[in-house]
């Protein structure tokens, strides 16, 4: 059973969430635009991004780290095959 999330875990994930549709936006542009001028600054963003995400759930409480990371695995697997070697 889990435990009500605390206001500070509440905050996290709501951030989280946020951060993970930022990625899903840069993600889509980088996909549009490959090649363009803009990609390599996108591209820092992302990483940047996914380092923030980890940040926070690693902050928070084991039981809704776990909910968090099943939440974001398909666009992180994306992410790491197709963006994450260039």
């Amino acid at each position: 059973m889990s435990q009500i999330p605390t206001p500070h875990d509440r905050v996290l994930a709501r951030t989280v969430g946020n951060q993970t549709r930022m990625i899903e936006e840069h993600l889509e542009a980088m996909q549009r635009d490959s090649h363009g001028l803009e990609y390599a600054r996108w591209k820092l963003e992302v990483d940047d991004m996914w380092k923030s995400v980890f940040g926070h759930i690693n902050d928070m409480r084991e039981d809704l780290q776990k909910s968090l990371l099943d939440e974001i695995t398909e666009l992180w697997t994306m992410y790491l095959k197709h963006y994450a070697a260039r």
